[in-house]
Order: C-alpha cells, then sequence, then structure tokens
C-alpha cells in the first residue's frame, strides 16, 4: 500500500519540462516548457518560451524571428500536460529574411479533391478546363491545397484525365 502511494505521489507530482534553447540549423532554434501537471494552462508556459527565446537572440546582438509555435490540447491527462514549443531564428536586423513572414497557422479544414464525377447530361459536354484551373489556382492561393497537389490537379485536368 505505501508503494502505491509513493507511485500516486511521483506521479502527481511530476517534473516540469523546460528544453532551453535546442539548435535546429543555421541561425534555427527551438525552445519548449511542459507543465507538471495538467491544472495549469499553456499561456504562462508559452509566455517563458518568448522570453527565453527573446533573450537568448538579445545575448547573440540579433533579433528574434519566431517560425512556428505549438501548443498541446486538452484533454489534459496520461502526460498530455500543458505544453508550449517555439520555433525561431535568431537574425540580423538588415536580414531580408528578418522581414519575411515565418509564422504560419497549420489549416483546420482539409479539403479532398476527388476525380470529377459528372451526370450523364454532362459526360457529353466538354470539360471547362480554364475555369477549372482557376479554381485550383484559387485554392493554392488561399493555402487551402499545396504547390504540389495544385500541380498534379492541373496536370490531370490538362492531361484530361
Amino acid at each position: 500500500m505505501k508503494v502505491l502511494r509513493l507511485l500516486v505521489v511521483l506521479a502527481l507530482a511530476g517534473c516540469p519540462a523546460n528544453s532551453g534553447v535546442v539548435p535546429m540549423g543555421q541561425d534555427t532554434f527551438m525552445v519548449s516548457r511542459q507543465a507538471a501537471t495538467g491544472f495549469s494552462g499553456s499561456g504562462t508556459l508559452k509566455a517563458e518560451a518568448f522570453q527565453e527565446a527573446s533573450q537568448y537572440c538579445a545575448k547573440l546582438g540579433k533579433s528574434l524571428q519566431v517560425i512556428n509555435t505549438y501548443e498541446a490540447s486538452p484533454p489534459y491527462v496520461l502526460a498530455n500536460f500543458p505544453k508550449a514549443e517555439i520555433q525561431f531564428m535568431c537574425l540580423d536586423a538588415k536580414d531580408p529574411e528578418f522581414n519575411r513572414p515565418k509564422l504560419k497557422k497549420e489549416a483546420d479544414t482539409a479539403i479532398e479533391i476527388k476525380q470529377d464525377i459528372r451526370t450523364k447530361e454532362e459526360a457529353g459536354k466538354p470539360k471547362d478546363v480554364y475555369t477549372e484551373l482557376l479554381k485550383l489556382d484559387d485554392l493554392r492561393k488561399k493555402g487551402i491545397i499545396s504547390e504540389a497537389e495544385f500541380e498534379e490537379q492541373k496536370r490531370k485536368l490538362l492531361s484530361g484525365d
């Protein structure tokens, strides 16, 4: 029984995990913070990670450019505790990369493009390839489909597949 209590206490106590600044490539780094329990939110963790990243870049005499952020999603159970991760670059203020936006929101909706299924009436009519290409181009520009998906669908349209 004492062993069981000890295991429960250790599991509930947990340890917060802070990665520190981890190099990912040239001028590119990552910082992550994880709470010890599921009873706290990720807002403070994210703020602390941003602060650590900013201080690290400042020590290098460079400016922080955030590339990506990640936060664990609830429910916070079984070691899925609140977590915040920041990927960033430390750049000179005059570096052209510094002015390019890097932070991207992941798509929250996926759209699958299926083959054209036409009615018997439509089957005899030729496809309006130009209109279909415009639709695909619009989806690409909005970030709904990738460049590779756009090229694949364009190839299919132009070849008549």
